[in-house]
């Protein structure tokens, strides 16, 4: 991720956007995203959200020289350009092996997602992940408009949605617009997995 501040001032340029306007959008300082670009400052992945929500990017697409113990494959650095046209729904048949799957992970985080989908340019996106003990997700996320379906395969969860708490259990699952502030930790001492769909694609 040392090259994030320097995505992040090119992606800004081709949208001829100020460090002004786009501190308005993401609700960060000037002096903080100066520092970004710069990069003198590495942000939090809260910030990095509110970052490419507000460059109306993909978070993934910043992240194609992520390293999770295998390559990730060139594919991340083509999703979800802003000015790519799609097809309204999918023309082929696509097969994702286990062994094949992209995985995508986050600086400073032990937390890693395996994408089900064969790519982001589709209408909806399925991911795996997989968690240690007593892990959380920080700050509340917010995403853009969406819907999502969460569904718990392993171990005993806490989500807060729009200051809401629901206890999720192994076999329990969960629909929610993807616009809401959202947290979750894992309780117990147990590791955790869930699978993730989010349409349209957002993550």
């Amino acid at each position: 991720m040392d090259d994030f501040g320097q995505r992040v001032r090119v992606e800004r340029l081709k949208r001829k956007m100020t460090l002004n306007q786009l501190a308005e959008i993401s609700s960060l300082s000037v002096s903080f995203l100066s520092e970004i670009e710069r990069n003198v400052s590495r942000p939090s992945l809260s910030s990095m959200r509110k970052i490419s929500q507000s460059l109306d990017i993909s978070l993934v697409s910043f992240m194609s020289g992520g390293d999770c113990g295998d390559p990730v494959l060139s594919e991340f650095s083509l999703i979800k350009d802003q000015n790519l046209k799609r097809e309204k729904y999918i023309k082929d048949v696509r097969i994702v092996r286990a062994n094949q799957r992209k995985k995508l992970c986050y600086p400073d985080s032990d937390n890693y997602y395996e994408l089900l989908t064969p790519n982001l340019n589709r209408q909806l996106q399925v991911l795996y992940s997989q968690a240690k003990p007593g892990v959380d997700s920080g700050p509340p996320i917010i995403d853009p408009p969406g819907e999502k379906f969460l569904h718990i395969l392993k171990g005993n969860w806490e989500y807060t949605i729009d200051g809401e708490k629901y206890c999720l259990n192994q076999g329990d699952s969960i629909y929610y617009p993807a616009d809401l502030p959202i947290s979750w930790r894992l309780l117990g001492e147990e590791p955790g997995e869930t699978m993730l769909v989010i349409t349209p694609p957002g993550f």
